[in-house]
């Protein structure tokens, strides 16, 4: 049976396993490596976008643990909020916390174990990731796919954005997204309106910190692709003078050449002249010769 060459997804969940900062690199070297063989392949490899730290933490954590209890507690949620039972999605709330709170730590972990430690932005945006993943089953399967590129948000019962979330999506993440979902909403108890405005404003404080963490990571993405550009820019200026080393060389012998064709012509020239004279003279002796008889 013939073996199968390599793929775009395969592919992409090597590089989606590694560190950020190595992805470029072994990206490049990968399509490199790729384009003898397959040109269109080494071009879509080529084309990967880097993710975002949020993301490659997820990634990870898609690799080392079991999210089938997000998928099953995704499950049970909607199913709470479509029956509007309060005592459940109370309940369903505590589990949520303690589910999301023991998967973003070791994310953390993974990290940690990845040689790159995680700011706690960073950290805030893989919960939130994963609570978008159990409020749409769609999302859950970009979270599973390991080729997540950015961090993903839940707003209210509208389905998760996930335009431009996964490198070589499949499966449910190509499917066609309903505009928006419907469902009841929470009815308000009056007894617990400040409990309520107390939530209110912790959300307000981690939707703070949320934008404190990604304006860190992005800071920090940034300056890695500085870095790349500025390597690039190193590289470039060294075959610039490379190829300048070269051109004066050229020119030089160029020189020469002209300096010796201006010698060839005027030895040519002259061996002209001596030929005309040795010409004229073999005619003088053949004319003496005859008038001798």
């Amino acid at each position: 049976m013939a073996q199968r060459g390599p793929t775009l997804a395969g592919v992409a969940d090597e590089l989606y396993a590694l560190p950020p900062q190595e992805f470029i690199a072994a990206r490049d070297a990968r399509s490199k490596e790729l384009r003898a063989g397959d040109r269109d392949l080494a071009d879509a490899v080529k084309a990967l976008r880097r993710p975002a730290p949020v993301a490659w933490a997820v990634n990870l954590l898609a690799r080392d643990a079991d999210l089938r209890d997000v998928d099953r507690l995704g499950e049970r949620l909607r199913a709470a909020q479509a029956s509007a039972d309060r005592e459940a999605l109370t309940a369903l709330g505590r589990e949520r916390r303690d589910l999301v709170r023991s998967l973003a730590a070791r994310a953390g972990e993974l990290a940690d174990a990845a040689g790159r430690a995680l700011a706690q932005g960073v950290l805030d945006e893989v919960a939130e990731t994963l609570q978008s993943a159990m409020a749409d089953p769609e999302a859950a399967a970009a979270v599973r796919s390991g080729r997540l590129l950015r961090g993903l948000e839940a707003v209210g019962f509208d389905p998760v954005d996930l335009d431009g979330a996964v490198a070589v999506p499949d499966g449910a993440a190509t499917a066609p997204r309903p505009a928006r979902r419907t469902g009841p909403r929470a009815v308000v108890d009056p007894e617990a309106e400040l409990k309520r405005a107390r939530a209110d404003a912790d959300a307000v404080v981690a939707d703070a910190r949320r934008a404190a963490g990604r304006a860190e990571a992005a800071t920090r993405e940034l300056g890695e692709r500085a870095a790349d550009v500025d390597r690039r820019r190193e590289e470039l200026a060294t075959e610039v003078d490379d190829l300048e080393t070269e051109l004066r060389a050229a020119r030089r012998g160029l020189a020469g050449a002209e300096r010796e064709l201006q010698r060839l012509d005027r030895d040519r020239g002259g061996a002209e002249r001596r030929a005309d004279q040795a010409r004229a003279a073999l005619a003088r002796a053949e004319a003496a010769r005859a008038k001798l008889g």
